[in-house]
């Protein structure tokens, strides 16, 4: 334990402080300004996320320096009278999560905004320690989709389901549960529906039980997926089916909203 010690003591000087130098040399004035806030998120990144593997992984090094140029671009924007250091209720659990996160680039990115956004007084108040364990509980699929409902704000939904006719039965795998015209070819629809049902269930976006007024709902119906899984169905079942559907709504929250703009930059 006694030699783990020596060994972090002495790589982090040798590493934080020539990536330091090295890009306060390219930096304005108002970013050095902001240095005692970044050395600290820094110094904390290279000990929470990168000590246990900067051992073993020789990428460790370059992580530290692209999460300090990362963190530095985020804040050059930011006058210098407005920079902080974040809230530890921010700081912790964030640097945390981007242990098991950092390759992933939708979520590091989320992570590094819900930092600066913390780092800037202007912002802090709407950076809800909440955030993070939306992050946490969030796919790379479900940033983009997010991402792109943020965009639209609110977009026509429906379930479309296969009924059998003569009877109340519906053929469970014959759509997504929700289908959004705008997401499609963004990953497989079944995807694309779970990760809606996630972001609900986080309360970023609202997934209403009724369509939008004076919105055509009747051209979902011959989407070129509805018609492909429509064929599918009639070339591989015996009963024989008729297709419904129901009228919903994608909305994004005013939690969603908060999260958009401390997130995602929005």
């Amino acid at each position: 334990m006694e030699e783990d010690k020596k060994t972090t003591v002495s790589v982090i000087p040798d590493i934080i402080t020539p990536a330091s130098n090295a890009l306060q040399a390219n930096v304005p004035e108002t970013m050095k300004q902001a240095d005692g806030a970044l050395s600290s998120i820094v110094g904390l990144f290279n000990n929470v996320v990168l000590y246990s593997v900067k051992k073993a992984n020789i990428t460790f090094k370059y992580k530290l320096e692209a999460f300090e140029d990362d963190l530095k671009q985020k804040m050059k924007s930011v006058p210098k009278e407005n920079i902080q250091p974040p809230s530890t209720m921010i700081a912790g659990p964030t640097l945390e999560a981007l242990r098991y996160a950092y390759d992933e680039k939708e979520l590091r990115e989320m992570y590094e905004n819900l930092l600066a956004s913390a780092m800037d007084n202007r912002k802090s108040p709407k950076a809800h320690p909440a955030f993070v364990d939306a992050i946490k509980q969030m796919s790379p699929l479900d940033a983009e989709v997010l991402n792109k409902l943020v965009d639209l704000r609110q977009v026509k939904c429906a379930t479309i389901t296969f009924n059998i006719k003569g009877t109340t039965q519906i053929y469970s795998n014959g759509m997504p549960n929700y289908f959004i015209a705008e997401l499609y070819g963004l990953a497989d629809p079944f995807l694309l529906s779970a990760s809606l049902e996630n972001l609900n269930r986080l309360a970023l976006i609202k997934i209403t039980d009724y369509g939008l007024s004076g919105i055509d709902y009747n051209a979902m119906m011959t989407h070129i997926y509805v018609k492909d899984r429509e064929k599918l169905f009639r070339d591989n079942v015996k009963e024989d089916f008729e297709i419904n559907l129901a009228e919903r709504a994608v909305q994004i929250t005013n939690y969603g909203e908060q999260f958009a703009e401390v997130c995602l930059g929005k």
